[in-house]
């Protein structure tokens, strides 16, 4: 079984990889060049749409960034047999694949289990669940090892049921985000440090927006997130703020 090859610190903030979209392979290897001199070592690639392709672009930036790990995040694009070649593929050319999130379409849980008993690479059941009532047939299927907490998805009540249920259940836990400004995500890096548990943090999005319209709470250092110390989220938002987001 694939291990993480990188650490969190709770006392010092905790750490977040860095999602590259699907593009074409050299503005893929430069974004990851350019996230990795900010200091991220865990890249979030989204795969799913042509397996060769992405298996050549995880490839390109293997080469350029042997250290690094990957998550590759489907969104359902996969087929089983698809995703078993990405894996194959990734594996043949030495990359650290610590995770395979949401491989294939959310009702297919038997490939889901399938995926995790030939791969041996943990998945990461994120669109499958949507409520308390998804994780718990995660849970019984045997289809992941870890759940994505996504308050968008539930809503703030249902994913903290939800992320009490998965550990009780023995499965970890992973958090993520929509395209979401740091309001959004202080939310979730609340949970992170009040639950406690998650071994995956994927609160990158507002790195990922063209410019910031939130000041105050949390704050980015590279590839960690800083606790904030007043109380509430600490958060005041631009009156209007044009936000778009990169590529």
């Amino acid at each position: 079984m694939a291990t993480l090859g990188w650490r969190r610190c709770a006392s010092a903030g905790d750490e977040t990889d860095i999602t590259i979209p699907i593009t074409d392979l050299d503005k893929t290897v430069t974004l990851a060049r350019g996230w990795y001199a900010k200091g991220f070592r865990l890249f979030k690639m989204k795969v799913g749409k042509d397996v060769e392709s992405d298996i050549r672009r995880l490839k390109a930036v293997h080469l350029a960034l042997p250290d690094i790990s990957f998550i590759g995040d489907g969104n359902q694009g996969f087929s089983r047999q698809d995703c078993l070649t990405f894996a194959r593929g990734v594996k043949r050319f030495g990359g650290t694949m610590v995770l395979l999130e949401q491989p294939v379409v959310r009702d297919d849980l038997d490939s889901m289990a399938a995926i995790r008993r030939e791969t041996g690479i943990p998945v990461a059941a994120d669109e499958s669940v949507r409520s308390l009532a998804d994780a718990q047939e995660v849970v019984a299927r045997g289809a992941a090892d870890y759940i994505n907490i996504k308050i968008m998805k539930t809503g703030v009540a249902e994913a903290v049921e939800i992320a009490s249920f998965t550990k009780a259940s023995g499965l970890k836990l992973m958090i993520g985000g929509m395209v979401e400004t740091r309001v959004a995500m202080g939310c979730s890096f609340s949970l992170v440090l009040g639950l406690g548990g998650f071994e995956v943090l994927d609160l990158d999005t507002p790195l990922l927006l063209t410019s910031d319209p939130v000041t105050g709470g949390y704050r980015y250092e590279g590839a960690r997130l800083q606790p904030w110390s007043r109380p509430g989220l600490d958060m005041k938002a631009a009156p209007s703020p044009n936000v778009t987001t990169i590529e």
